[in-house]
Formats: structure tokens, C-alpha cells, sequence
């Protein structure tokens, strides 16, 4: 890893969302407020802050509407606040309900929530937390959106858009890294519950490891004509996803920050870049700043194509818990 991180250029002049419709979730904090300030300075005109605590959030709501930038470039927009518990199956089902019996488009929908926890804990649906957060619950999500999203895109005659915030620590996953391999006859939703899989730092790689998996799965299945879905990986940014950690881990990771961290605007640049700038080609595939990069080796060799697989196929017996899964979305 580098000391210091290449330079981003900014987003070029003239871009206006004006007219259309965004989700972000995890919107209250960190990059996702990040991407609602830049979203709303080119002039979107809703904006759903999709988070899990909603006084942080209409606290969010205002500081934005109080923004010198907002006030100026775009000051009849939409802001709503919406509860969106990520540890929650129910919660992102009622979310979805709520947003399309109100809203009969959207354009943007910005898969940015994330947890990165120094402990292992298992949340009401039987998954691991962070696994269940970071990936299974942004899935049904996009799942239950993707019907409206095809329709808006039909209405406009241009593509929508799903924009996972993912990383390049997918690489440091511990399928990845050979670590913690599956056991025979274990799943890879399995593996990641289990105790013997857990690991502080590569648990956040992991839950990436399986967001691109999806990602490169999905385009298999679906092209990108009306909804085009592709992933970002900023680099290290100056935000507080660290602080949950204990003392004596949160001083080491501060340090490294301090050295090489970015700021959250050059996230925005990339996010934006991704989810509105970047063309039909960039369906299914990972950005590494504003460029598309291979993803680790693991992802593309054999047994990480197996994995793949494996994963899609847990998933959609996953999400048919929940919803009644696509004609697309066939097993392999």
C-alpha cells in the first residue's frame, strides 16, 4: 500500500440531475452525506436520506437546507429523511413500501451504507452483522427497487442507475487470502456466520468480497439498457468508520489516516463519477478512483469463480424468503 494516494480530479462542469429522484443510504454520516451535498449541487430534485437514525438525520436535513452551496444552486429541492435499519429484513421492506407507494420514479440509488466492527455479532435474521448490513440487506433492497427503476428508465428513454460503495479491501477478504477457507460441504453464507471465520480486520473485506461477487454475477444475467449497476472503490477517506473500534485499534488506523486519507469531497467526486458521469460501459464492473480496474486476482480464479457461483445461488434462496425472485435472476 502507498503512503500517499494519486491525486482524483474533480467532476466536470454542467452536469444537472434536475427532475430526478436519489436514494442514499447510510446518508447521515461520512461519505453518504457526502454524496447527498454533491447530488443536491447538480441540482437533483429529491433526495432520500435512507438512514438508521432518524434525528441524526433530519439533523443532516437541515445542516444541508443551511448549506451556502444547496441555498444557492438548488434551493426548492426535496429532502426526506426515511428509516432504514440495515441489520433488519423487515426494516428495508417497509422502507421500500413506504418510498414506492409515495414516489413513482428513481433514478439513483446509492448503496453506500457500511459497518466496519471490531466484534462478531449476530443480528435478527440469523447472519453476522456486518455480512447482513453491507451486503444481504442491500440486495433485497435493490431487489425490491429494480421493478421501479426499470420503469422509470423506460419513462425517460435513458438508463437509471445502482451505485455499490464497495473497496479495494475485498482483496483482503479471508477467502481472499486463504486464511479461512470453506470447509467441505459449508456454504459461504455459512462460512461468514460461523465463529471460526471471523476476523476484526478482514470482516469488512469480506462483506466487499461478496457485494463485487453479486456485482459480477448480476451482469451475467441482466444488462445494464435500463438499469446500470457498477461499484466504487474511493480509497481511504477521512471519515469516522474507525471510531467504533477499541483504543488500541483505533489509534494505529488514526495514524495511518492522518498520513493518507483523503478527503470526503474526492469521495464524492468518485461516487458521483460512477453513478452519473461513467457510460453504459461501466455496467458490472469495479472503479478504482474514476477508473475501471480489475478486481483481486482471487475474484477472477477459479475458486473464486466457484464462490461466485455459490454465493449467487445462496442469495436468490436467501431473498426468496422475502420477495418473489425475477425471471432474470436464475441459479447457476
Amino acid at each position: 500500500m502507498p503512503i500517499f494516494q494519486p491525486s482524483v480530479a474533480p467532476l466536470p462542469e454542467g452536469i444537472s440531475l434536475r427532475g430526478q429522484t436519489a436514494i442514499v443510504t447510510g446518508a447521515s454520516n461520512g461519505i453518504g452525506t457526502e454524496i447527498v451535498v454533491q447530488l443536491l449541487e447538480r441540482e437533483i430534485s429529491t433526495v432520500i436520506l435512507a438512514v438508521r437514525n432518524v434525528p441524526k438525520g433530519e439533523a443532516t436535513r437541515e445542516s444541508l437546507l443551511a448549506r451556502a452551496s444547496i441555498k444557492k444552486t438548488n434551493p426548492n429541492a426535496v429532502i426526506k429523511v426515511m428509516k432504514l435499519e440495515a441489520e433488519d429484513y423487515d426494516s428495508v421492506q417497509s422502507f421500500t413500501r413506504t418510498f414506492i407507494a409515495e414516489h413513482s420514479e428513481l433514478h439513483i440509488l446509492m448503496l453506500n451504507a457500511g459497518i466496519s466492527i471490531p466484534n462478531r455479532d449476530i443480528v435478527s435474521g440469523g447472519h453476522e452483522k456486518t455480512i447482513q448490513v453491507n451486503y444481504l440487506s442491500h440486495v433485497l433492497l435493490l431487489l425490491e427497487l429494480l421493478p421501479l427503476m426499470t420503469e422509470t428508465a423506460e419513462k425517460s428513454g435513458k438508463p437509471t442507475r445502482i451505485t455499490w460503495t464497495g473497496s479495494r479491501m475485498h482483496g483482503t477478504s479471508v477467502l481472499a487470502t486463504g486464511k479461512k477457507p470453506l470447509k467441505p460441504g459449508q456454504t459461504v453464507l455459512g462460512h461468514f456466520d460461523s465463529k471460526e471465520s471471523f476476523s476484526s480486520f478482514q470482516r469488512y473485506g469480506d462483506s466487499k468480497l461478496l457485494c463485487l461477487f453479486f456485482l459480477f454475477e448480476l451482469r451475467k444475467h441482466l444488462n445494464g439498457d435500463k438499469v446500470i449497476q457498477n461499484s466504487f472503490c474511493p480509497g481511504m477517506i477521512d471519515t469516522g468508520l474507525s471510531d467504533v473500534y477499541p483504543i488500541y485499534l483505533r489509534i494505529p488506523v488514526n495514524i495511518v489516516k492522518a498520513a493518507r486519507a483523503r478527503p470526503v469531497e474526492v469521495a464524492g467526486w468518485v461516487a458521483l463519477h460512477a453513478a452519473v458521469v461513467a457510460g453504459p460501459e461501466s455496467h458490472g464492473q469495479f472503479f478504482g478512483d474514476k477508473k475501471i480496474v480489475d478486481p483481486a486476482p482471487y475474484v477472477t480464479s477459479e475458486e473464486g469463480q466457484r464462490m461466485q457461483k455459490m454465493l449467487w445461488n445462496e442469495t436468490i434462496d436467501e431473498m426468496s424468503k422475502f420477495i418473489t425472485i425475477p425471471t432474470w435472476m436464475k441459479k447457476v
